[in-house]
């Protein structure tokens, strides 16, 4: 498909959407490396909360920002990956709506939990002499990221069976999405222990990094299409 014919129709091209993948990427990755090296754990206990609300305050800060750049990044990526895919194989049809909407519910959540962290943030002088509410507020972040995990779940088995039916992304990602889409699904049942700090949560951890590998694989092999794209149009040509 051409340039030309996107730009006629109304379509973004396949270099856009990958780039919104791969934006999404990069924003994800960093978020969760920090969070990992200095945000508090499920099992926060109140030094941990006011270290965050206190002294980590500018990682909240921060996650707001790169929440408000991934959101558009994601949105343009999942809204429109299932038409492209459509165009492709008519099958991939149903896959590619149904991980566009489940991508919205993965947005929503997620400001959920960035507007707790705000709040917790901009209200952290009063959260001092309420600490309990700290620890409310806190185990709420985690019932709502739980619940988020099942979301990412159907947004990876739906748009990884639209990209595979369209031949976007190699035949080993079927199966790869599907097992990471049922990790995090199957550890998002345990609601109230995985918001308490269950093991399973590290289930549902092995399942997002398979979301983060077919964010990968999908980007890059949308920036490559218009050349494979092209290499397709020559041999056509130069068999017919």
């Amino acid at each position: 498909m051409t340039t030309e014919t996107n730009r006629a129709e109304g379509r973004l091209s396949p270099a856009m959407l990958g780039s919104a993948a791969l934006g999404f990427l990069v924003l994800v990755v960093l978020q969760n490396v920090l969070h990992g090296v200095l945000g508090p754990s499920q099992q926060a206990s109140g030094a941990d909360l006011s270290a965050l609300t206190h002294e980590h305050a500018w990682m909240v800060h921060l996650f707001a920002v790169t929440y408000v750049l991934g959101l558009p990044a994601l949105l343009l990526f999942s809204t429109n990956i299932g038409a492209w895919c459509r165009r492709r194989n008519p099958a991939a049809a149903p896959w590619g709506r149904l991980g566009a909407a489940a991508s919205i519910v993965v947005a929503a959540l997620f400001a959920i939990v960035n507007v707790v962290q705000v709040t917790m943030v901009a209200a952290r002088d009063e959260l001092v002499a309420a600490p309990a509410l700290a620890s409310v507020l806190w185990t709420f972040h985690n019932a709502v990221f739980t619940f988020n995990m099942a979301a990412v779940g159907v947004t990876l088995f739906a748009l990884g069976r639209a990209a595979t039916l369209a031949r976007l992304v190699p035949a080993w990602m079927s199966p790869t999405s599907a097992a990471g889409a049922a990790l995090l699904i199957v550890a998002a049942m345990p609601a109230v222990a995985v918001t308490n700090g269950s093991f399973w949560f590290a289930v549902g951890a092995t399942g997002f990094a398979v979301w983060l590998l077919f964010l990968a694989v999908a980007g890059v092999s949308l920036l490559r299409r218009p050349r494979v794209d092209a290499e397709e149009t020559g041999l056509v040509g130069a068999t017919a």
